[in-house]
């Protein structure tokens, strides 16, 4: 059987790492395993990673350039189309003219070449560093630039300035382009590296174990685990020496290893042979419901995974900067889907001291168990020092937990020593009291998520950016509505706000037959959106049926269904039956038996 061609993939923003998933399984003679690590980053993720059989690096852009400068193997470029350039501006010209280019030469000489094909008067930045980036920015940003067209880095900067981004990213030809060379190259290096294979199954046999370093420290064979392999070589690191033979001693975790070093000579290059003995494994543990992330990790999501943080006004921004000067509690409050957590995040990364770690804390699952981790002496997020505590969904706790939290709070003086957030959802909320207990006896800042019924002047915005976002994680590249559709998608209510919104904007790119989105399938969604409100209202209302003395059937529920979308509006029956998807005659059927 042929081994596969086995190629590591580096991508330096996780929308491509997606993508490059969903082209890797087109190749069945390819095995790909894909990290995201951007510039130095992926660079240091290279050097760790590339000598453990992998035949080829796919990477994209300055990631790729230095990766190169320090592996031993082919690395292929992801590139950007003159396409992929294309369907960015044509998607931002559906919502407005007022937009720029920004990003490195790799995009904006494209960019200037399309531009001089078709015409188009396009502000186009060509960017040399991140300085450089930020004061271009700054000054978009005062033109009054809606919109800004850019890769990676710029769009990381462009989102710690509340602009409004599309990111260009490379598209589904442009990666497949590259691991189709990918497997031409590797194909040609599989031939040389035959010998080295058999020696390397042969004492892959043997033991104890084996590492091989040259006289740089990098690995050239190791009959390790990975993770173990990188914990003794970034031991080996720290103890470089001269002599011929050396014999260490260290723990990692938990677990006691002995390891002997010989030095090497062949063809006048330098070599160490690790011999490695080890004892048995450690007792590992975990804890449910509680996540601890430093300060980098939050950031890291903010800039890299697809989140709702662009999506937080920057009025709100603006306002936690200055509550973080004067309180040491917070409760975020709104409807459900308004990005409460994340507008926690900023928040978190807005603050200037207790930043240690952000601990976040899942209302809904605290019970007797977890109470008692919580306020451990040894290792209680509680009684710990310089964190920020988030409680995330606090309305679902009872007013005894309530009671005991404060209590904790205000007894152990924990807001003296960490700042604590509360996520507050008035959707599922049983009263009003728990927030107001919190915000009194807290002092707690209060911070409003706005729903995007009262957000109707950004909808269009929003809807270009989710759209711009679903078109990556669905390898999708639809360029927006058509103008009767849009329309009809705007004027909807979305109760269930950010969230309801993605989750139908991404059922749309799914389903889409062509580079835009047709009235039909905006119709057919709504029907179902308004059947589902219609659903749940039923379910917050005591049903009132005419069958009472007898278990409800499924023409009682249609009903009382009926009943509720005619009574929003306001008796008028043709209107009824259109938003239901049911002719006239079968509204009157169910009528004419009240």
């Amino acid at each position: 059987m042929v081994k596969k061609i086995s190629v590591l993939g580096i991508a330096p923003y996780e929308e491509l790492n997606h993508s490059m998933h969903v082209v890797s399984e087109q190749f069945a003679d390819i095995q790909t395993d894909i990290y995201t690590a951007d510039l130095e980053e992926g660079q240091r993720l290279a050097i760790e990673h590339f000598n453990q059989g992998y035949d080829v690096i796919i990477s994209r852009g300055g990631t790729a350039d230095l990766i190169r400068e320090v592996v031993a193997i082919p690395v292929i470029d992801v590139s950007i189309s003159i396409y992929d350039i294309l369907g960015a501006i044509r998607l931002a010209e559906n919502y407005t003219d007022n937009f720029a280019v920004v990003g490195y030469s790799s995009i904006t000489e494209m960019a200037h070449l399309l531009c001089d094909i078709l015409g188009y008067k396009i502000k186009i930045i060509t960017l040399t560093d991140t300085v450089d980036a930020g004061k271009t920015l700054d000054a978009l940003a005062e033109e009054h630039y809606e919109m800004i067209l850019c890769d990676a880095i710029t769009n990381r900067l462009a989102l710690t300035r509340s602009l409004n981004t599309i990111l260009i990213t490379s598209g589904f030809e442009s990666i497949k382009h590259a691991f189709q060379e990918a497997l031409t190259i590797a194909k040609y290096l599989k031939q040389a590296k035959h010998e080295y294979h058999v020696l390397a199954q042969s004492m892959s046999h043997q033991r104890p174990d084996r590492l091989i370093l040259d006289e740089h420290f990098q690995i050239q064979f190791s009959t390790l685990s990975s993770p173990l392999e990188q914990a003794i070589l970034s031991f080996l690191q720290t103890k470089k020496r001269t002599e011929e033979e050396s014999h260490y001693y260290t723990t990692i975790r938990g677990k006691a290893y002995s390891i002997e070093l010989n030095r090497l000579i062949v063809d006048e290059r330098h070599y160490f042979n690790c011999t490695i003995n080890a004892s048995t494994p450690p007792i590992v543990g975990s804890r449910l419901g509680v996540l601890y992330q430093k300060k980098a990790e939050v950031e890291e999501a903010f800039t890299t995974k697809l989140l709702f943080s662009k999506f937080i006004q920057a009025s709100t921004k603006q306002e936690l900067q200055k509550l973080a000067q004067y309180y040491q509690a917070m409760i975020v409050f709104g409807e459900t889907g308004t990005a409460k957590s994340s507008i926690a995040y900023q928040a978190y990364l807005v603050q200037k001291t207790h930043t240690n770690y952000l601990i976040s804390i899942d209302s809904k699952l605290i019970n007797d168990k977890l109470w008692k981790f919580l306020v451990n002496p040894g290792n209680g997020p509680l009684v710990d020092i310089n964190n920020t505590i988030l409680f995330e969904h606090v309305e679902q706790l009872s007013l005894q937990d309530i009671d005991r939290l404060i209590t904790i709070i205000k007894n152990t003086r924990l807001l003296q020593r960490n700042h604590v957030i509360f996520t507050y959802d008035t959707n599922h909320a049983a009263d009003k009291l728990i927030y107001d207990r919190l915000l009194t006896e807290l002092n707690c800042a209060s911070i409003y998520a706005p729903s995007l019924k009262e957000r109707k002047n950004e909808l269009s915005v929003i809807t270009t950016l989710l759209l711009n976002k679903m078109n990556i994680e669905c390898n999708k590249e639809i360029m927006g509505f058509d103008p009767t559709a849009i329309k009809d998608f705007l004027a909807f209510d979305w109760p269930g706000n950010l969230n309801q919104l993605q989750a139908a904007i991404k059922e749309l790119v799914i389903h889409a037959a062509t580079h835009y989105i047709t009235e039909h399938q905006v119709s057919e969604l709504l029907k179902k959106e308004r059947m589902i409100q219609s659903f749940s209202t039923i379910n917050q209302t005591p049903m009132t049926l005419q069958h009472t003395a007898e278990q409800p059937t499924l023409f009682d529920y249609s009903k009382q269904i009926i009943l509720n979308v005619l009574e929003q509006n306001n008796g008028n029956q043709t209107k009824t039956a259109e938003q239901l998807g049911i002719s006239r005659t079968t509204l009157w059927r169910y009528l004419k038996d009240d």
